[in-house]
């Protein structure tokens, strides 16, 4: 298993869109956690050591990840491997997650 930690992307994770600003979810999510996701059977991503995070982040970087065509296998077994000590945060990303699932 493939663990992310947002801590290495960065410390204090910036706006949705890279024309936004730095540390964007849209960045994170297509410079990260897509390679991630396709180059290794399991991904786990840790949320704990940054300062905070916007829904427009979460958003972006998980739900986007429906909307790049990443498959519903990936993306299932992803929310099964979310990892904080904050279970409010992995909630919120699932629940991102299950927004964009349903608009497809």
């Amino acid at each position: 298993m493939k663990t992310i930690y947002i801590k290495d992307f960065s410390k204090y994770p910036g706006p949705r869109y890279e024309s936004l600003g730095e540390n964007s979810g849209e960045k994170f999510r297509d410079s990260f956690l897509i390679p991630a996701i396709m180059d290794n059977d399991l991904v786990c991503v840790d949320f704990d050591g940054v300062f905070g995070y916007g829904s427009s982040f979460l958003e972006e970087a998980f739900g986007g990840l429906v909307r790049k065509g990443i498959s519903r296998n990936k993306i299932e077994s992803l929310k099964k491997n979310l990892k904080s000590k904050d279970p409010s945060l992995t909630a919120e990303v699932v629940s991102y997650i299950n927004d964009a699932l349903r608009r497809i």
